[in-house]
């Protein structure tokens, strides 16, 4: 039986108790908590606060997949302070028992014909190394999301072998890596066995040629083919979490869409049902 959790970005104003009555009545396992100020967590929150609302989710049955940490690592100097961010979310990761810290590396770019800042792989290397040494001792993990120069499995399974941690695992966020030409099947070869979870969405490749981000759509009414995306990842033992990512904060067209989380989390369960194994 597949894990289905979503990632509170679109619900951030939502209590615990909202939450954990969606994640019931809807039938998601896990939650993606997403860290930020003025939200549920956030890094500066009491130890006393953050035990209390893992334990909503933990008395439901309710997995807290990871921490959805903003950090982005370019390799520069002054990702010194990120590496303080890590060490803080670690900690808070550990306090509620979640799988792992979500990160970042590389620059964020909607466009093709934009400057982007110089990255140092050697550099993200080398602080990857110390970030997993750091979420090890808290008992938990690092994980990278398929993005930015780090989006294909061909980059980042150079960048697994060359940090070579157990703590460095993937998060595979679906549309990332067809954005940048790679298809499934040879991503799903390449970081299959480190792929730690699954972000599901959906989308269709947009018709400037410049434009490098695909256009939003609901799950099942883009041009992902998801179910083979599932097939393929169960076939190479895959048994995590595929998790909503409903990008509601940044996409001008879901928003467009106005839908509320809650109607956007019933299909997406109805849609994953329906994807035969």
């Amino acid at each position: 039986m597949r894990s289905y959790a979503f990632s509170t970005l679109p619900c951030s104003n939502w209590s615990v108790e909202q939450l954990v009555e969606t994640c019931v009545t809807l039938g998601f396992t896990g939650i993606e908590l997403r860290e930020e100020a003025g939200s549920l967590i956030s890094l500066d929150m009491d130890v006393s606060e953050a035990v209390k609302v893992a334990r909503f989710f933990h008395t439901a049955s309710i997995q807290i997949t990871n921490i959805g940490s903003g950090i982005c690592v370019k390799g520069t100097e002054v990702d010194h302070q990120a590496l303080n961010q890590l060490k803080d979310a670690a900690r808070l990761a550990s306090y509620m028992n979640a799988g792992g810290v979500r990160i970042f590396l590389g620059n964020f770019a909607q466009r093709r014909d934009i400057p982007l800042q110089p990255i140092d792989h050697a550099g993200i290397v080398h602080w990857l190394q110390q970030a997993c040494t750091i979420a090890e001792a808290y008992g938990t993990e690092v994980w990278v999301e398929t993005h930015n120069e780090y989006a294909v499995g061909s980059m980042l399974r150079k960048l697994l072998e060359d940090v070579n941690h157990p703590a460095c695992k993937v998060i595979y966020d679906i549309i990332h890596p067809l954005e940048d030409g790679e298809h499934p099947a040879q991503t799903i070869k390449l970081l299959g066995d480190r792929c730690a979870h699954i972000h599901i969405k959906d989308g269709v490749p947009p018709q400037d040629p410049l434009q490098h981000d695909w256009i939003y759509t609901k799950v099942g009414e883009g041009s992902l083919p998801i179910g083979e995306i599932v097939q393929t990842l169960e076939q190479e033992g895959y048994r995590g979490f595929y998790s909503l990512e409903w990008e509601t904060k940044w996409r001008k067209e879901l928003q467009q869409l106005a839908i509320e989380p809650e109607i956007i989390f019933h299909h997406y369960i109805d849609f994953m049902n329906k994807i035969s194994r």
